[in-house]
């Protein structure tokens, strides 16, 4: 694994800690897209989980919307996000096993006790936190 750090613009950090608190008791989730390790737009995707208050599962529809909105955009997935309404903003063990682009930054949104975002890049069982540096945008 590599690349420490990854941007994103302010206004897109403030919609993924909306999209979370909207979402409340369940988990939010979505996509990150941008060009040049700078995430710049952002994807929100349907949870279809049984038990949305504890795991996410994106809306297969929706991911392949966006994913067509992306790569027609001219940009790139970057990263993935979901909310942990009651606990940490640190990789579940679902999460690590639900990580399937090891490519992307995963972050998570914990809402309790504060609204804190934290950003990993999982590939097999290995997890290493990405720093976050938001930029003006």
């Amino acid at each position: 694994m590599s690349d420490k750090s990854i941007h994103i613009t302010d206004a897109v950090k403030r919609a993924v800690e909306d999209h979370a608190l909207r979402e409340r008791p369940a988990e939010c989730c979505g996509l990150l897209s941008g060009a040049n390790g700078v995430i710049t737009d952002l994807h929100p995707l349907r949870n279809e989980a049984e038990r949305p208050e504890t795991r996410y599962f994106a809306s297969p529809a929706d991911l392949f919307s966006a994913m067509r909105i992306i790569r027609d955009a001219g940009k790139r997935l970057l990263g993935i996000y979901h909310s942990h309404p009651r606990s940490s903003a640190f990789p579940s063990s679902s999460d690590v096993d639900m990580a399937f682009y090891p490519e992307a930054v995963y972050f998570i949104i914990s809402l309790e006790p504060a609204v804190e975002m934290r950003a990993f890049r999982i590939e097999g069982a290995g997890i290493e936190e990405v720093t976050v540096s938001v930029v003006d945008g």
